[in-house]
């Protein structure tokens, strides 16, 4: 059976963890502006806020947060204007670190420390698979899945400082083993849950309709094909899907078919006309027209783009 959160992580191909340990005391704040990338960050002691969307979050000792592709954010010993003129450049402070060690604040007051990073990822499909998973996941240090994370920052930072021969590649599973762990954690308790991959995949129809198109994103689907694997009305099927997952079923389709021929494009392997078929066209002309509408580039161009 396929797992269209798997596939998902796979097109990501998240990599390059890079991390720093954040220490603040007193009155602290930490500001960053949006970014592509996905972050993440453990409180080990104390505790903190983050503002992002929405209402502030409580970080407490032993939660894990995931950012994915966020607008700015904060992370700070207080909220509101208590910590306005103690707030710096995020990016331009840790840039001047010499030993992965920020420091902030000032000396007594309560204390905070964080283990906070980010990885990179494929930038052909950052905007559109980042639109499909949450902005923001926080894991309570009481669930399961914190529990398992914290045990997968181990064993990243114990690989991560050594010199073992195949390093990149277990660093980079463990990467993907957390990025899993963190989205099928993140809490379905919500009343209205933002719309997203991780949303329609929790909705029994929607992910029925899911994993189809992952099984053959060449069938020719239809809404009303979908909606007879997914044992509802298309209507139905329609309305709930827009809502979970944010996007139609054929606009889901046609993202996803891009997603998987510009990664093909990128590695430069097979023909165009054979990565035309595989994602479901009858002729070259017509996956060209429709590559052109989505990305504003023929899939030749783009291919010689990417190679250079």
């Amino acid at each position: 059976m396929t797992d269209p959160l798997a596939d998902v992580i796979g097109l990501l191909h998240p990599r390059v963890v890079l991390w720093k340990q954040i220490e603040g005391s007193g009155r602290w704040g930490l500001r960053f502006e949006a970014n592509p990338d996905v972050n993440f960050g453990v409180v080990t002691t104390g505790h903190c806020w983050l503002e992002c969307e929405g209402s502030p979050v409580r970080l407490a000792k032993g939660d894990f947060l995931l950012l994915s592709g966020p607008p700015a954010f904060t992370f700070s010993s207080d909220i509101g204007e208590d910590t306005g003129g103690d707030v710096v450049d995020g990016e331009q402070t840790l840039a001047g670190t010499q030993d992965n060690h920020l420091r902030l604040g000032s000396e007594g007051g309560p204390a905070v420390q964080l283990l906070a990073g980010h990885f990179a990822i494929e930038p052909e499909n950052a905007d559109l698979l980042l639109d499909l998973l949450p902005t923001v996941v926080h894991l309570r240090a009481s669930t399961d899945g914190a529990g398992r994370i914290a045990r997968l920052l181990e064993l990243i930072g114990d690989e991560a400082g050594a010199d073992r021969p195949g390093a990149s590649l277990v660093l980079t599973r463990l990467v993907e083993v957390m990025l899993v762990e963190a989205l099928r954690s993140a809490p379905a308790t919500l009343e209205q849950p933002p719309a997203s991959l991780l949303a329609g995949l929790g909705d029994p129809p929607v992910a029925a309709a899911l994993h189809a198109i992952h099984a053959n994103v060449a069938r020719p689907w239809t809404v009303a094909s979908l909606a007879a694997e997914a044992r509802i009305s298309r209507s139905v099927l329609a309305e709930r899907f827009v809502r979970r997952v944010g996007l139609t079923p054929i606009e889901y389709l046609l993202s996803w078919r891009m997603a998987i021929a510009k990664r093909a494009l990128r590695q430069g392997d097979q023909p165009i006309a054979e990565i035309a078929r595989k994602v479901g066209y009858g002729s070259t002309s017509a996956f060209s027209t429709a590559f052109s509408r989505v990305t504003g580039s023929a899939p030749g161009r783009y291919a010689r783009q990417r190679a250079a």
